[in-house]
């Protein structure tokens, strides 16, 4: 059993690093559409809050923006990660 749980954990360390390569791959992919995401939330906003006559708070277009920077924080995070 001893044997086994070794030859687990070295395994798992053994694929670690493949998986860390390919989540670096993906990066550039995640990357780009969160800066479009960013861009878009915060015109959408801005939009809202020029158009809001004192009638709309823009809750809903925060909420989308602060979505979107929590993707793009996310994506820069894990391209950090990858240097």
């Amino acid at each position: 059993m001893h044997t086994l749980s070794a030859g687990l954990v070295a395994l798992a360390l053994l694929i670690a690093p493949d998986a860390d390569k390919a989540e670096c791959g993906t990066v550039a992919k995640r990357y780009t559409p969160a800066v479009g995401r960013v861009v878009d939330a915060v015109q959408n906003y801005a939009k809202c809050v020029a158009a809001s006559d004192k009638r709309d708070d823009c809750a809903a277009e925060m909420l989308a923006l602060d979505n979107a920077h929590d993707d793009f924080a996310e994506a820069v995070a894990d391209a950090k990660s990858c240097q």
